[in-house]
């Protein structure tokens, strides 16, 4: 059964968005994967564990249980992985100095069983959200709304996604630009927990569930949208034809997404062609 009030936080960090969540009244059981992290988590929180609001569990996420590499960026901190594809993106964005550490790893959906099935879950692992994700095959019902770092260059992988939201019950979608998050204000009156005013760093998650901006869509709606984030990235992503973070065109995208936050806006003038960078895929039954 889900309970209302629980949010999952998968790759917590620094708990950029474990924050909010309290602030809103959810419990929350927020997993990391560093230890480190996983100490500022509670020292940063200690009245919330202490009354049992906040869970803190040192753990990683994958296909299956055991102990498994995890590369922590020492450079980037929010870039730490357990998938070594990622960790050559890494490099290739400049952030090439990494440490190996060994953590526990287990299933999502055996974490679910254990600690119940939240209204929301945030999935941000770079690189293992799929993983993660199709391991709730096995529970009897999932989260109302869940949300993942999408695919943005292969098209095989990113249909691949859609399809297995659908085949868990996903109906409804938005792909929520992280560049933005910055701009977004908690709704009032509230339609997720209680009020309260937030600004949002950047690298935070943002809204969820009912208080994210713009209108739900289906998969194929979604789809189309997506089309135009891949042209972006067929230019200035990771592996595009102008690549590299000092590219022209990733630089023009970076002008692009700091002159809409500083007119206040929320969409692009050329959504077509939208920068490449940070695209959430938000999911409700």
């Amino acid at each position: 059964m889900i309970d209302d009030n629980l949010i999952y936080d998968l790759g917590a960090h620094k708990g950029e968005d474990t924050g909010f969540y309290l602030k809103k009244g959810f419990k929350v059981v927020a997993i990391e994967a560093v230890p480190e992290f996983c100490t500022t988590l509670g020292q940063q929180f200690s009245q919330q564990v202490a009354t049992g609001q906040l869970k803190i569990l040192n753990l990683a996420v994958a296909k299956t249980p055991g102990n498994i590499d995890f590369y922590v960026n020492t450079e980037h901190s929010v870039w730490g992985t357990a998938n070594l594809e990622w960790v050559k993106r890494n490099q290739m964005l400049g952030a090439a100095s990494v440490q190996q550490i060994t953590v526990k790893a287990e299933r999502l959906a055996d974490i679910m069983r254990d600690h119940g099935i939240p209204r929301y879950c945030k999935i941000d692992i770079e690189g293992n959200d799929f993983d993660a994700l199709s391991s709730l095959e096995n529970i009897s019902e999932p989260p109302r709304f869940v949300s993942i770092e999408s695919e943005k260059k292969n098209w095989n992988d990113l249909v691949r996604e859609f399809e297995l939201l659908r085949s868990l019950g996903y109906s409804k979608y938005k792909i929520v630009d992280q560049s933005l998050v910055s701009l977004q204000e908690p709704p009032q009156p509230a339609t997720e927990g209680c009020f309260q005013a937030h600004r949002f760093e950047q690298g935070s998650s943002g809204l969820f569930g009912n208080e994210l901006p713009g209108r739900w869509m289906d998969m194929f709606e979604a789809l189309e949208v997506y089309k135009g984030i891949f042209r972006g990235y067929a230019l200035a992503g990771d592996a595009g034809i102008f690549q590299g973070r000092k590219s022209l065109f990733r630089m023009l995208g970076g002008l692009q997404a700091a002159l809409v936050r500083a007119a206040g806006r929320k969409d692009y003038r050329f959504p077509d062609f939208p920068p490449a960078g940070w695209y959430d895929t938000h999911a409700a039954r």
